[in-house]
């Protein structure tokens, strides 16, 4: 349903944006604009499957500054990097059992799995899959 990609787009776009806001905080633009896709990932400690948020992310602050539906549409692989992984720390949860998750915060969540706190909304609607 529209409703659930509306809801997955909107934590995608608010990863996007922090990851942003992180890179804007800690380096100068030129050094976003001219670096890597690899570097920026490894400053930003990042799983594999945030290459194409990291990207946009970039994009954004190097482009336009205007996140464009034509750039929404080039990063669908981006996207689905993002699904994939919400898909892993769901995986996570299952091992860790429903009673553990559903009563741990997501700080809490996010510690255990040792995952960095950009991956809040992908764990919050793990989190809501695996919850509700």
């Amino acid at each position: 349903s529209s409703g659930i990609n509306a809801e997955y787009g909107g934590a995608f776009m608010k990863t996007v944006k922090l990851l942003a806001q992180r890179l804007l905080k800690n380096y100068v633009k030129s050094i976003i604009c001219t670096s890597k896709l690899q570097q920026l990932m490894d400053l930003l400690e990042v799983p594999d499957s945030f290459d194409g948020a990291v990207e946009m992310a970039q994009d954004l602050i190097c482009a336009s500054g205007i996140l464009s539906s034509a750039m929404v549409a080039k990063n669908t692989s981006a996207y689905e990097g993002f699904i994939d992984s919400i898909m892993n720390v769901l995986e996570q949860f299952y091992a860790l059992g429903q009673s553990y998750v559903c009563d741990a915060g997501i700080p809490e969540l996010l510690e255990k799995l040792s995952l960095p706190d950009t991956m809040i909304w992908a764990v919050e609607i793990a989190v809501d899959w695996f919850c509700n």
